[in-house]
């Protein structure tokens, strides 16, 4: 069975490519795809370095991301849209009514409530936030 997730946050720098690197080195099995993805990208742009540092002292790698824009035609080819906070849903959703059902919050197993963004923040708050994804990640493990 294939399985296509997305996974987006609103720059792709920092929460969903360290979702991403996550995902791909716990859950990824054979016929499932996950990718991550801006809703307000910075475009070609890598992974925030601070990102990087906290995946990799928890033994992930994000260092090949390259940031890219959450588009629509994207979004419509998920069988999954996970996000980081209630507004990014309701942006998918908007832009993809199509996709009711098919779009939760990175939280959803958890408290469903959103994974601050530690953009320009100091390093405590990826860790916080790394700590959060990782969390919720392990709950989606029986899920997918």
């Amino acid at each position: 069975m294939s399985l296509r997730v997305l996974i987006v946050c609103k720059g792709n720098i920092c929460r969903s490519p360290m979702a991403e690197a996550i995902v791909r080195a716990r859950l990824l099995r054979p016929g499932m795809q996950v990718a991550s993805a801006g809703l307000a990208a910075m475009r070609g742009f890598p992974i925030d370095p601070k990102a990087q540092s906290v995946l990799a002292a928890h033994g992930y790698d994000g260092s090949g991301h390259i940031a890219r824009q959450a588009t629509k035609p994207l979004m419509l080819q998920s069988d999954l849209v996970l996000a980081m906070e209630q507004r990014q849903v309701a942006a998918v959703l908007a832009l993809c009514p199509t996709l009711r059902g098919r779009v939760c919050m990175l939280t959803h197993w958890d408290d469903g409530t959103d994974i601050d963004d530690p953009y320009g923040r100091d390093q405590n708050a990826f860790d916080l936030a790394f700590d959060r994804i990782e969390s919720c990640i392990r709950d989606w493990r029986t899920k997918l």
